[in-house]
């Protein structure tokens, strides 16, 4: 078991640099990312700070939402995220920067977006398959849903807009980029989920399934 647990915080702080990868992408894209990118992009910018660290802000206000109105969904992926998420997008955004993607024609720079979109889904994959929560930003919408009773649908469209109108109002990025983001995020990770989950679940349960047999 406890091998197993281990495994686990291994897969979802894997799963969470790789997101973090996806998000630096976009970012250097310059075309606009998805909805979070463009929020942070806008604390970054208007309180000159790198995304890393705004990403911080970004989670710890959710974090305190978190603590104050619904501490039984907070999980230890829910500090795993808080607490890792920035340094891995201030990392992954160092590396990516000196690929100069920023430089390369539009139309290239908005064909990583859904190159993007397939990093993120794929670390999504690991992370929700450690099965150790969600990070804090990934609650609020239940909590939302919980208070109103409101389908939880249009409470994501709601906030993802408001996400995309802040961030843009703070100088962050919107442009075609988070127009195929939204568009191709969703179906991404519902594709790869069923492929990455077995193969997860067979490293993290290894020692257990021979047992069994």
């Amino acid at each position: 078991m406890e091998k197993q647990f281990i495994k686990r915080v291994i897969c979802f702080l894997i799963g969470c640099f790789i997101i973090q990868v996806g998000a630096a992408c976009f970012i250097n894209a310059n075309t606009g990312g998805d909805s979070s990118v463009v929020l942070i992009q806008g604390i970054s910018n208007i309180l000159n700070i790198s995304v890393g660290v705004a990403n911080y802000i970004f989670m710890f206000v959710a974090l305190i939402l978190l603590l104050l109105f619904a501490r039984d969904k907070i999980s230890l992926g829910t500090f795993l995220a808080a607490f890792g998420s920035g340094i891995f997008l201030d990392l992954a955004n160092m590396v990516i920067k000196n690929l100069s993607i920023e430089s390369l024609p539009f139309i290239i720079r908005v064909l990583t977006v859904p190159v993007s979109c397939v990093i993120i889904a794929i670390g999504f994959s690991i992370q929700k398959t450690a099965n150790l929560g969600v990070a804090p930003h990934d609650e609020i919408p239940f909590l939302i849903v919980e208070f109103t009773k409101v389908q939880y649908r249009w409470i994501r469209i709601t906030l993802d807009v408001s996400y995309i109108v802040i961030g843009f109002l703070m100088g962050g990025v919107f442009g075609l980029g988070t127009i195929v983001a939204t568009m191709c995020i969703g179906p991404s990770i519902q594709y790869f989920l069923p492929k990455v989950e077995k193969p997860i679940e067979k490293f993290i349960n290894g020692n257990a399934e021979l047992i069994s047999e």
